[in-house]
């Protein structure tokens, strides 16, 4: 495909994007697959690429990314604070490269990015001004490895970073991100809710007015918001409004002198997905209070992001709306738990007796997952539970011991050490394995009861289809919403993803979402 230059362009046009759209809809997508976000003007296909995990140092997210933009994908969601800002990283680099090769255009590509959080190296730097006598103001501490930030002092500060990270001149949409974290920390400190209202759209305010000012210095093109509680029932203390920020950004623009007073307040993200539904189902915008956040939107030209399609929470639980195909190694469970024993034993006995710890004393069994998976069978849960698990506890432990002794074991032991890794990583990875297939059926029962209650209401021809793919598509048809960013740091989920864009949209979508 063709790709249209404009060597000049710092930022996404809606010439460009119109054009880029337009090439793909030739070559054989539904016109349907791509839409106008909001009062920018800019068109962005209906799925979009959510970058969060995707870091800069594995070469698979950055081949997902490329395979996405090939495939007919223009708009990347991303945010300051993702993998400590690797994710933007590894999105800059790869632009960057397109640019230069010339099989990217700078004009067509819509980049989004957000700002809010302060963890990792950002709140090393906040804890570094506080000591110096010169915080960033009005910071949210929401607990010891997680602040919040609004001010203009910060934003400032966060967009200089994520423009170099992203080596881009302007931040075609720049949203702050999650800031309801302010009326969380409110409510729990008891504080009334409409006067933490009020000085929470303050906040917000004062916020859009330093990214008018963004706006004037050519920083960013458009601005928003991406609010976890958009759809949240209005007696939440938590809820918030599109409707009261729509009117910050009004104030905003009038204070900050803006010609006619027109703001550039254009896009909204929220999660929304088969269980969650409220930005769709919740009626409390508008004068009466009778309309949703979504019908908002739409009336002010408003552009909406959705994330976490396929990441439902629901009951306390997190729902993978997806298949769950895995085929576990032809080993008996229990062969495999003696395997994974005999071998830590046999550690224990050849290398573990002769080491010690700085003061002297033995070291404790430092491989015992052998005994610490016995009895789990069919008590791991569901998939998701069970990725927790291996990602939060067996895998770190494992990781940690094997780089301790790498680094720490005499030569005479080191050898021994290697040849025994040799056998025990594949033993121990057919346990794993085991316990990951268990999961995935329990999961996978789950979702064909999913698809079961979702299948008599779908189109004939899209019954068939994974079920990641009918929610998904589903969310993508719901009237308002113009671009669904599913996580895509994996090829095979490019590919299974964007075949959503091949699809015209279902009649009356909405209607699905109440089902489950």
């Amino acid at each position: 495909m063709t790709i249209a230059m404009d060597p000049t362009a710092t930022r996404a046009t809606s010439k460009a994007t119109h054009e880029l759209a337009q090439r793909f809809i030739d070559a054989g997508l539904p016109s349907t697959s791509f839409r106008i976000l909001g009062r920018t003007g800019l068109t962005v296909s209906a799925l979009g690429f959510g970058a969060y995990r995707v870091d800069a140092r594995s070469p698979e997210h950055r081949l997902a990314l490329e395979q996405a933009l090939e495939s007919g994908c223009n708009l990347i969601d991303t945010s300051t604070n993702y993998a400590d800002g690797e994710t933007e990283e590894c999105i800059g680099a790869t632009l960057e490269a397109g640019f230069l090769l010339g099989t990217l255009s700078r004009g067509d590509r819509v980049v989004v990015s957000k700002i809010g959080y302060v963890q990792g190296q950002n709140l090393e730097l906040a804890r570094q001004r506080e000591t110096a006598g010169d915080p960033f103001p009005e910071m949210v501490k929401i607990s010891q490895g997680c602040w919040h930030c609004l001010h203009p002092s910060f934003l400032e500060d966060q967009l200089t970073r994520s423009l170099q990270r992203l080596k881009l001149a302007c931040l075609d949409v720049c949203l702050l991100h999650n800031p309801e974290y302010f009326l969380e920390q409110a409510h729990r400190q008891g504080q009334e809710v409409e006067e933490a209202r009020q000085e929470f759209y303050r906040r917000i305010r004062v916020a859009f007015g330093h990214f008018e000012k963004e706006v004037r210095a050519g920083r960013i093109a458009w601005y928003g918001v991406s609010s976890n509680s958009f759809g949240e029932n209005p007696a939440n203390p938590e809820a918030t409004s599109l409707g009261r920020m729509l009117e910050a950004a009004g104030a905003a623009a009038h204070e900050a002198g803006s010609e006619g007073g027109i703001h550039h307040f254009a896009v909204a993200q929220l999660p929304m997905n088969l269980f969650e539904h409220g930005p769709w189902s919740v009626r409390k915008e508008g004068p009466a209070g009778n309309r949703s956040c979504l019908a908002l939107a739409s009336e002010n030209g408003i552009g909406v992001l959705v994330n976490r399609p396929l990441n439902a929470f629901h009951r306390g639980e997190l729902i993978r709306l997806s298949d769950f195909p895995h085929q576990a190694p032809g080993v008996p469970l229990e062969q495999a738990q003696d395997r994974v024993r005999a071998l830590e034993d046999e550690f224990d006995r050849e290398i573990g007796i002769q080491l010690r710890t700085t003061s002297g004393e033995k070291v404790s069994r430092l491989f015992d997952w052998g005994d610490q998976l016995a009895g789990a069978a069919g008590q791991v849960g569901g998939y998701e539970r069970w990725q927790s698990i291996q990602d939060h506890q067996i895998s770190p432990r494992l990781f940690h011991a094997v780089g301790a002794l790498r680094s720490g074991l005499p030569s005479e032991l080191s050898g021994k050490f290697e040849a025994w890794l040799q056998r025990y990583l594949p033993a121990l990875g057919d346990l794993l394995a085991i316990f990951r297939a268990q999961a995935a059926a329990s999961s996978q029962l789950r979702s064909d009861g999913i698809a079961a209650a979702l299948n008599p209401a779908l189109p004939e021809w899209l019954r068939g289809q994974p079920l990641s793919r009918k929610a998904l598509h589903t969310v993508a048809s719901v009237p308002g919403v113009t671009c669904v960013l599913n996580g895509m740091r994996h090829q095979d989920y490019v590919a299974d993803s964007m075949e959503i864009l091949k699809w015209n949209p279902i009649p009356d979508a909405g209607k699905l979402l109440g089902l489950l």
